[in-house]
């Protein structure tokens, strides 16, 4: 059973969907105990930064979701929900993230000529291998919309990196943890065989 964090901001139906979709079962749970006890957890996210950091703080969900990550339990972060992992973000102010990964979130900062957000289909291309990236060649493309991306403090973290006008990480990992800028759930196929992996996965050592 995968269960997937309510926090008001994120197309969660969506993502339950896709995941039911690849034969996996999902819930939907703003429960601080049902998330901490999670077998694997999934941490959407469509909006703002501190918004989403405000709401997760006020239903107390902050720290079962640290906990769950510091047990090695499968972890998938979509958007928003890899920007949250950082420790800092940079959107209409400075705000505190969950701090389970070394790091900021920053706007792009590109010329005219590019748009902002990032919106639309867009290739990537791997770093480091990655098990719930298996059989995924370079170049595959994945469904974007995001004005805001990480930067890890450490390169060992990024998994998947994509160019829009500059070069961006798309993708972390470290051990079962993993977050996508991408939308894996509005990304076709590519996306689906990304869940699939991830369903698949075996629960951590701790679990």
């Amino acid at each position: 059973m995968i269960t997937i964090v309510d926090y008001q901001m994120g197309n969660l139906r969506s993502v339950q969907k896709a995941i039911e979709r690849v034969g996996g079962s999902a819930r939907i749970s703003c429960d601080p105990k049902e998330i901490a006890d999670a077998e694997k957890l999934v941490l959407p996210g469509v909006g703002a930064f501190g918004d989403a950091m405000a709401e997760i703080n006020r239903r107390g969900l902050a720290d079962p979701i640290r906990d769950f990550i510091k047990s090695d339990r499968p972890f998938l972060g979509i958007c928003l929900g890899l920007q949250l992992l950082f420790e800092r973000g940079f959107e209409n102010g400075e705000y505190e993230g969950l701090g389970v990964l070394p790091g900021e979130v920053i706007k792009f900062d590109l010329p005219d000529s590019y748009k902002v957000p990032h919106m639309g289909w867009n290739t990537t291309k791997a770093t480091k291998e990655c098990e719930i990236l298996r059989d995924t060649p370079d170049g595959t493309h994945f469904y974007f919309v995001h004005s805001y991306y990480v930067c890890p403090s450490d390169p060992d973290l990024v998994a998947l990196e994509c160019e829009y006008g500059e070069r961006f990480c798309a993708m972390v990992q470290r051990r079962n943890l993993f977050a996508t800028q991408f939308h894996p759930e509005k990304s076709q196929q590519d996306g689906l065989n990304l869940l699939k992996r991830f369903n698949e996965l075996s629960l951590g050592p701790n679990s």
